[in-house]
């Protein structure tokens, strides 16, 4: 016998993504039942979990994934057609499969029943329904003026370009009476019809067209990604042009099916060369809109020595800040220019090793259009999720973790924001909900919103629920504004919800999303209108390993504050420190600006020493600012972030330690937790 426990990791991974991909597949496939692309690809990941179980001995997944692929392939044959109920199986196999190769990989023994979901995979693939009619008429092209003939090439063309997203219309023109040239207000039409996509046929011939030879009017067929509207428009333009009709130009599903039965691959291949070809853009089917794969090679990496890469790169930062201390203090100039030689290098490889450890949020963006489509089944609403930015890098660490805070969003707003029909209806909306996901780079930090067109949030609600719950008393609610307010939300135990369910209602998403982002050094706003909508804002550090920071002294001891947290520095007198409410403030820009002395808040002995001027550091969280007030500015350095182990972990001010370039540990602040 062969031992395959070698493999295990390599299966475990490869089965991870292929379930993902049957995932996101099947969902282009609900979409778009007639996507022969999508079940290609759905066909070759079943086939490979298949194939991959099979020599791992795992009996269940191999068994189950085959039968699959039989209905996978009647699919294919259009023996079947992909309904709900198909979709709904299927989906509920790829949830099975996830489930075995978890069990698989936390050695387990699954108890999963799989032998239901053959059953059903088996009746379906015994008495298939017809995707089609069974009598086979001659192939003509319906809803046209005079339904013209097309030959067989003609329909593999159009077939083969709606696959790939495309739309084909029948346009007819009729010139104007008075019109001399005709010839060259048709040349004129058709220049303008290419620009928009590519005619695979004119009626008359395009030699007679160019000679002349036609009355008033003239047809084309036209593949293209734009309306019949902007078609239309397009061609108005030109003048001596009395009328344009623009009709979708639609294959009867019988000629569909025998050109699909018999497809025509040199034909299909010249299409998609020509449609590639073609000047202008054209819209591909979303199932083939992912990134293409580029050439090159890639090894895969265990985690853990990316990890002890990149604290190797860290020393080297430490003792590269060592060398420069040296040089200074000793006035060693023959070592400068070696001092700046390996700056540079050290700069360098840690860019790169920062870059290897960047992934793409995709990764974790890649499963919440599943959840959204089960989530929206269950509450009876219809949603469309957008996902843009998926291709934006966070550096690991980072990605491990945002996740769950993702979810909770995500869930929060197909639940509490988009309305129910009636609702949506009677506020002029459109039926169809909309969740959008969004990653982007902003400096150096990726901002990640989660924006519903839902009724948004209502201050005078949240007001009304955090006085019935206990959560403010009433004479602090009435001081507070609207985005204070709202920011509400984000307490332990706060809901909007009027009962709880499976899905909402106990009060622990919102204040366990605002944990967790500020445990990554990232902040979370809300943006909301009612009736319009809500924007939740996420804004995280691109890294959590080697950061800027603003080293600062307090008494003896030396702290970080992360630069990406500061606003400015500035220097006051002690009489600038107002007293407004038993609280100390200043007043900086017109903003009046809350003072927090350092040294009270680390209780360290305060510096006895009598100060004509004041170090204050302006900080931010969120909309959200305060002064630091410390005991001297030490300068900007890059440092390495460097954890304090699971026994000082409770400590909420600080955020972790770094190594100085003379050996001394410096604590690294958590804004956040300073400031409350």
């Amino acid at each position: 016998m062969m031992d395959v426990s070698q493999y295990m990791v390599l299966f475990l991974e490869e089965a991870r993504e292929h379930l993902q991909s049957l995932n996101r597949c099947l969902l282009d496939l609900e979409n778009d039942p007639a996507d022969l692309s999508v079940l290609d690809e759905i066909f070759r990941s079943a086939h490979t979990i298949k194939g991959m179980s099979a020599t791992m001995g795992y009996a269940d997944i191999a068994e189950l994934t085959h039968e699959m692929e039989n209905i996978l392939d009647l699919l294919r044959k259009a023996i079947l057609k992909a309904n709900h109920s198909i979709i709904d199986t299927l989906f509920q196999c790829v949830d099975t499969l996830e489930r075995l190769v978890e069990d698989v990989a936390n050695n387990e023994t699954s108890n999963a029943d799989i032998q239901s979901l053959i059953k059903k995979l088996s009746s379906l693939a015994e008495n298939p329904s017809p995707a089609y009619p069974s009598t086979i008429e001659k192939p003509i092209l319906i809803a046209t003026f005079n339904e013209t003939n097309l030959t067989s090439t003609e329909i593999s063309l159009i077939t083969s370009a709606q696959r790939q997203g495309l739309c084909a219309f029948e346009v007819q023109v009729v010139l104007r009476a008075d019109c001399l040239l005709k010839s060259a207000r048709a040349y004129m039409v058709m220049n303008a019809a290419e620009e928009l996509g590519d005619i695979i046929k004119t009626v008359p011939l395009t030699e007679d067209l160019e000679n002349g030879h036609f009355d008033q009017q003239f047809q084309f067929i036209l593949l293209s990604s734009v309306d019949s509207e902007k078609i239309k428009d397009e061609i108005l333009s030109i003048s001596e042009i009395e009328t344009v009709t623009v009709l979708p130009c639609i294959i009867s599903e019988d000629a569909a099916i025998e050109q699909f039965m018999e497809p025509e691959t040199v034909q299909e291949n010249n299409i998609a060369e020509k449609l590639t070809s073609s000047s202008t853009p054209l819209r591909s089917n979303p199932a083939l809109n992912e990134k293409r794969i580029r050439g090159g090679q890639s090894v895969r990496v265990d985690i853990d020595k990316l990890d002890s890469l990149l604290n190797l790169v860290g020393e080297l930062v430490i003792n590269k800040t060592r060398l420069e201390q040296i040089g200074t203090s000793h006035k060693l100039g023959d070592l400068t220019e070696t001092i700046e030689q390996i700056d540079r290098v050290t700069t360098d490889l840690q860019s790169v090793v920062m870059k290897v450890r960047m992934v793409p949020v995709g990764q974790v963006f890649n499963r919440f259009p599943r959840m959204v489509r089960d989530l929206s089944h269950e509450l009876g609403k219809e949603i469309n999720l957008i996902i843009q930015g998926e291709d934006t890098e966070l550096d690991r660490t980072v990605i491990d973790e945002i996740g769950d805070p993702l979810v909770h969003l995500l869930r929060n707003a197909v639940d509490h924001g988009i309305e129910r029909l009636p609702e949506r209806r009677s506020s002029g909306k459109e039926a169809v909900g909309e969740v959008r996901l969004i990653a982007r780079h902003e400096g150096n930090n990726v901002i990640i919103l989660v924006e519903d067109d839902g009724k948004g949030i209502d201050a005078a609600s949240i007001k009304e629920k955090a006085l019935k719950g206990g959560f403010i008393a009433k004479t602090d609610a009435d001081k507070m504004d609207d985005q204070e307010l709202i920011n509400l939300l984000f307490l332990p135990g706060f809901s909007t919800a009027a009962a709880v369910t499976d899905v909402s209602g106990r009060g622990v998403g919102m204040d366990a999303v605002k944990t967790k982002i500020e445990t990554l050094g990232g902040t979370v706003e809300i943006e909301t209108k009612v009736g319009r909508g809500s924007k939740f804002i996420i804004k995280l550090p691109l890294t959590l390993a080697i950061i800027q920071a603003l080293l600062v002294r307090v008494c003896k001891e030396i702290y970080a504050i992360p630069l990406s947290s500061i606003d400015s520095t500035i220097h006051l007198k002690p009489e600038d420190i107002k007293t407004v409410q038993g609280k100390e403030v200043i007043l900086l820009r017109g903003q009046i600006i809350p003072i927090i002395r350092l040294d009270a808040v680390l209780n360290v002995p305060p510096d006895n020493k009598e100060q004509s001027d004041l170090f204050i550091v302006i900080v931010h969280v969120g909309q959200q600012k305060a002064g630091i007030i410390v005991d001297d500015l030490i300068g900007q350095q890059e440092i390495v972030i460097k954890s304090l182990g699971s026994l000082l972990k409770s400590i909420k001010v600080i955020a972790g330690a770094t190594i100085l370039g003379n050996g001394q540990v410096a604590l690294i602040l958590d804004v956040g937790s300073v400031m409350k």
